[in-house]
């Protein structure tokens, strides 16, 4: 099966986790392994993002990006070490010709832009936005405040505020507020606990409510990363980014959270595997590891049928494309 919900995984293997112990948990703890093992049936998926920035964020959903389109143009895609071996850091993002260049991972999905003329407070929303938010659960928000505005991280330059959003309580507003000119903030970091519904934070604009600026989507527990992509956008015209993704294994808190790796053989041999290294039995443990990257491999084999990925070869770079004489 493609995708389960965690209850029909608990009705099928919940004779392979001893009685004292949470399937879920131990689900959270095998089934990202799993994931990391490759590139399984379900787990990649397409993704569009319209956007006048010079950079995107993935998705919290996702683990990696495989390729990627710029106005339905393939791009290639550059690790963090391009702007440090070819061309240098361009303010205005990369040449065109570079594609698309990893900028790491940030606090969030965008950045709130610095004017005298807008301020935006920082807002916990539900989703969808006519549901209320959870009655329980916590979120951090750490900030900097620069007056100088390099947001430099030494002790002696900045300023660092922390506003914590207890919910259960009616505010949902943070009091500080971002992009003003006159106390310039910006977010370090976003911490959560105990979220059980996934919930927005977003950047609203204090003299115009309809402008809002998706900061973080979050649930459970964690801190907020997001990776960021670079490209060629001096104009900040519209651009419509196309992206090839792998799914990345986000934690379940319910039996009804959804499950994209559904094998249930590779499953209870990744629950045998974890209660064989609880007992420090690990040649029994890596034999149910391999059999799980086995189950899986021919899984993904038996999918895939004749639709498997070809090599092509470039002797000329990626830029040039040789005709076809023949």
């Amino acid at each position: 099966m493609p995708a389960l919900t965690v209850k029909a995984v608990t009705k099928a293997l919940s004779d392979y986790v001893r009685p004292d112990e949470d399937i879920v948990a131990k689900l959270n703890m095998v089934m990202p392994r799993l994931y990391a093992m490759g590139m399984w049936r379900d787990l990649l998926y397409d993704w569009s993002i319209e956007t006048t920035n010079d950079y995107f964020a993935l998705p919290e959903h996702s683990d990696s990006l495989l390729g990627a389109m710029l106005q339905n143009s393939p791009v290639e895609a550059q690790s963090q070490w391009h702007d440090y071996r070819i061309s240098g850091y361009a303010s205005d993002g990369p040449a065109p010709i570079f594609g698309i260049v990893d900028d790491g991972f940030h606090p969030t999905k965008e950045e709130v832009p610095h004017s005298s003329s807008k301020s935006y407070y920082i807002k916990v929303v539900p989703i969808p936005d006519k549901v209320a938010l959870p009655t329980e659960g916590e979120v951090t928000i750490d900030m900097l405040v620069d007056a100088n505005g390099d947001y430099a991280y030494q002790d002696n330059v900045d300023t660092h505020s922390s506003n914590t959003i207890l919910f259960g309580t009616p505010v949902e507003i943070v009091g500080s507020i971002l992009g003003s000119s006159t106390s310039p903030l910006k977010i370090k970091n976003i911490s959560y606990y105990g979220v059980p519904e996934k919930i927005r934070i977003i950047a609203e604009n204090q003299a115009d409510a309809t402008e809002k600026i998706t900061l973080a989507e979050i649930k459970g527990d964690g801190v907020a990363r997001y990776r960021r992509f670079r490209f060629s956008n001096s104009s900040g015209a519209i651009q419509n980014v196309k992206l090839l993704l792998k799914r990345a294994w986000e934690p379940v808190l319910t039996q009804d959270d959804v499950m994209y790796l559904g094998n249930l053989n590779a499953i209870k041999h990744g629950l045998l595997g974890m209660l064989a290294e609880d007992n420090a039995d690990l040649e029994r443990a890596q034999y149910h590891w391999t059999i799980c990257r086995q189950l899986l491999d021919e899984e993904l084999d038996a999918t895939r049928g004749a639709a498997k990925p070809k090599v092509t070869l470039k002797p000329a770079g990626n830029n040039f494309n040789t005709p076809n004489i023949i």
